[in-house]
């Protein structure tokens, strides 16, 4: 499993914030241009400084169904493009003059609206992260285990580079401890940092379970709180984390021997996939990743352990923001039958 420098993501997170910039605007002064293609009705925002791009579905949602009240889905699918364009136009101009934000993103095809916020909006970007997180990465020797960013959302695993045993019977199974942060640009979630566990399963894979926040910044405070005050609260996560490792050893060497009755492999999937809110869909992909950790491991016993392996498994198949569900599923899966 390759550690990466925080230096190294740091500079991959500058290179991106480079292609983003914001439009101030009223409300009153947008003009949306609806089109048609053979399956759905698209939108381009026409800017009051010139400029006409088109809008990913989150900046639709923020201002069609927000903002304005449309259910985006009937605008996008079920409305002919005549009617969608007299209906936003209607909408925008009985609608107050309120101040907005409008968070752009280019890219090697052109520029997009990625967001469209309420002025007010506190941001705290990716590269505030960075200021934050940088000298507290620096001073416990953090390393970057997974990380991904894009227009709308930005996720970073932070490890501290020591390894845990947490086998049991002799077999040794490496384990990594951190912080999962995560945060968004355009109003999908607050920046948060979660207690993080990565499993090394081979030379360059690992799963990762999440479990509830160390941190969590809520909007009202960004506008109050320092930046020392947020990099010490960062440190207390971090301390946090530290205290938690050597509970969170004994509940994954407890799953291990925890054995489970399993007459019906599928049907206690099923369980646990309502239980934590699951999307049922990806019954087959865990199914499979649940034989993938059989075969591996060489037992014939059904454990809590492998259960939740099966959702860490699953979990790198998914999106972003799915997997992390199935990360905490599995965490709290861990947790809650191990007892």
């Amino acid at each position: 499993m390759k550690l990466t420098e925080f230096a190294e993501v740091a500079e991959m997170v500058r290179l991106d914030d480079r292609r983003k910039r914001d439009e101030p605007c009223r409300l009153a002064d947008l003009r949306v241009e609806v089109t048609h293609d053979s399956v759905r009705n698209r939108f381009h925002l026409a800017l009051p400084g010139g400029g006409s791009h088109p809008m990913n579905a989150w900046a639709c949602r923020q201002l069609f169904q927000t903002r304005l009240g449309i259910p985006f889905e009937f605008l996008s699918e079920r409305c002919p493009p005549g009617l969608a364009q007299h209906l936003v136009d209607h909408f925008i101009s009985v609608e107050p003059p309120r101040a907005l934000l409008v968070r752009l993103f280019r890219t090697d095809r052109g520029t997009r609206v990625r967001a469209v916020l309420p002025a007010s909006y506190a941001r705290f970007d990716n590269v505030d992260f960075l200021d934050v997180a940088g000298r507290v990465a620096e001073e416990y020797g953090l390393r970057v285990q997974r990380y991904r960013i894009d227009e709308t959302a930005f996720y970073c695993r932070l490890v501290f580079d020591e390894v845990v045993d947490a086998g049991t019977g002799g077999e040794v199974d490496p384990h990594l401890f951190g912080v999962f942060f995560r945060n968004s640009e355009v109003g999908m979630g607050v920046p948060e940092a979660q207690f993080t566990v990565v499993r090394k399963i081979c030379g360059n894979g690992a799963l990762g379970i999440t479990d509830e926040p160390l941190m969590r910044l809520h909007p009202s405070s960004l506008h109050s709180v320092s930046r020392d005050r947020l990099i010490d609260r960062f440190r207390e996560g971090l301390e946090e984390a530290l205290r938690r490792r050597s509970g969170v050893i004994e509940i994954i060497r407890a799953a291990r021997q925890k054995k489970v009755r399993l007459t019906d492999l599928a049907e206690e999937l099923r369980k646990i996939h309502k239980e934590f809110g699951l999307s049922l869909r990806n019954l087959e992909i865990v199914r499979e990743a649940y034989f993938r950790e059989a075969r591996e491991s060489g037992s014939k016993d059904t454990t809590v352990f492998s259960l939740a392996s099966a959702l860490n498994r699953a979990a790198q198949h998914l999106p972003a923001e799915e997997a992390i569900r199935y990360e905490q599923a599995a965490w709290d899966t861990m947790k809650g039958r191990s007892n």
